[in-house]
């Protein structure tokens, strides 16, 4: 996998690594996507995916509080000393406050390389907008890679389906929020009250059918790295979904499973961040070879019990031309899953680099979409696409065009004896066709 430079010593993802908790619903402006009104077909039922949906940071300041330096210095401090931090927010981050309210309203910081400057726009305290200049490459040029108001729409239409009927539940790859140092429950933390607020208290009851499954609750997840940040105990998780408990999950086993008319829904756990390989798979809750024996077992049953359909979810991304990169060998699953491929139909739910990528590989179907609300550096020049073997599978979503601003959500279609049908609606808002739906993997 590709180095990454550091701006003044600051890795990109050690900033970035998470800016988006599933955002606002109530009273956006923007229209509603014209997709998605397709019937459930007899026997079959529906879901909607999608994953990285944190917003990013909240910085609410009035009278001094809360100490913006410290907030900042833990941010910097997961990739380097905390010493070390202190000085590089003293001297690197310039905070702009308006001077009649004192609010704050700007941030002026390093990006990722040392001509490059992000500048964040903050109003009531959430990140807004984001953009980065190269000063040096492209002066006076400011690349937008987040609006805080497209992570709104995409949570906005999926729980409009789900109301509808038009999706049973809904399915998160992680990192939902931007972390626990401000909070880890519902009451303390601004980033899990803004999931609950937007999402999950707008999602109605589960039905007969789900609960005869077990199935206490309309939103599951993937724990992503950004769940585990300054909350290790996913004590946030736990509080906001308590029926992830009653499928298995405790603060020291994150993965889990559950069957719904005649799929198998199998989540697991990449692991917590490292700069050094921000893509490796380094869990330990379990580690990665007990969740490939797990996963083989679970995938075993499955075929055992006649089931013919899996979706397989977690974190970072089995193949990725952009960003972060995939997840790399020998720790990389895709080998174990494509085993699988001759007796079920097997889809994989990714995120963690922040767009949208779709694979075809060895009869297995991934979907990376990391493009729910947070920010999307990969868009930007230099993370649009690494360098990867000759014979590495193509992107079936951008196809080899630089990829944009893209917001977005798959409703994706299950019925029995059919091929699976994914339909992606998205929003750019950079686009002259900011709205617009399209069927994946046709």
């Amino acid at each position: 996998m590709a180095q990454r430079p550091i701006s003044a010593g600051i890795d990109r993802r050690g900033l970035l690594s998470g800016i988006a908790a599933a955002p606002a619903l109530a009273g956006s402006l923007l229209p509603t996507a014209a997709s998605a009104q397709t019937a459930v077909a007899p026997g079959g039922f529906s879901f909607a995916a999608c994953g990285d949906s944190r917003p990013m940071m909240y910085l609410p300041y009035k009278d001094g509080h809360p100490d913006l330096v410290r907030l900042f210095v833990e941010m910097f401090g997961l990739v380097m000393p905390e010493s070390v931090a202190e000085e590089v927010v003293k001297r690197d981050v310039k905070l702009v406050f308006d001077p009649e309210t004192k609010d704050l309203v700007q941030v002026i910081m390093p990006f990722m390389t040392r001509s490059e400057v992000m500048t964040l726009s903050v109003d009531q305290g959430w990140v807004t907008r984001a953009t980065v200049e190269d000063v040096k490459l492209l002066p006076g040029v400011h690349r937008e890679m987040f609006q805080l108001q497209g992570g709104e729409w995409v949570a906005r239409e999926i729980v409009r389906h789900v109301q509808a009927a038009r999706a049973h539940f809904v399915v998160n790859s992680g990192d939902v929020v931007w972390w626990g140092n401000q909070g880890h429950l519902i009451d303390d933390s601004p980033y899990w009250k803004r999931v609950h607020d937007n999402m999950l208290k707008l999602l109605p009851p589960p039905d007969v059918e789900m609960r005869a499954a077990g199935l206490d609750g309309r939103w599951y997840l993937s724990v992503g790295n950004h769940e585990v940040w300054g909350d290790p105990k996913i004590e946030g998780t736990l509080a906001a979904v308590p029926y992830l408990r009653k499928l298995g999950v405790t603060p020291e086993r994150l993965i889990y499973t559950f069957d719904f008319k005649g799929a198998r829904f199998i989540f697991l756990w990449t692991g917590k961040y490292d700069y050094r390989s921000p893509s490796m798979w380094d869990a330990d809750r379990p580690k990665y070879t007990e969740q490939m024996d797990q996963l083989r077992q679970w995938l075993d049953d499955a075929k055992a019990q006649g089931i013919k359909k899996a979706f397989i979810v977690f974190h970072y991304p089995v193949f990725a031309r952009a960003g972060l990169g995939p997840i790399p060998e020998p720790d990389n699953p895709h080998k174990v899953i494509a085993a699988y491929a001759r007796d079920l139909e097997l889809v994989v739910f990714n995120g963690h680099v922040h767009t949208t990528e779709l694979y075809d590989v060895d009869g297995v179907k991934y979907l990376m979409l990391g493009g729910a609300g947070a920010e999307q550096d990969p868009i930007l020049p230099g993370r649009t696409s690494l360098k990867v073997p000759a014979d590495y599978p193509q992107d079936l979503y951008w196809k080899g065009k630089p990829p944009q601003e893209d917001y977005n959500y798959v409703l994706v279609d299950v019925a029995p004896g059919q091929k699976t049908k994914f339909t992606l609606s998205r929003f750019r808002p950079t686009s002259a066709e900011p709205f617009a739906t399209e069927e994946l993997f046709t």
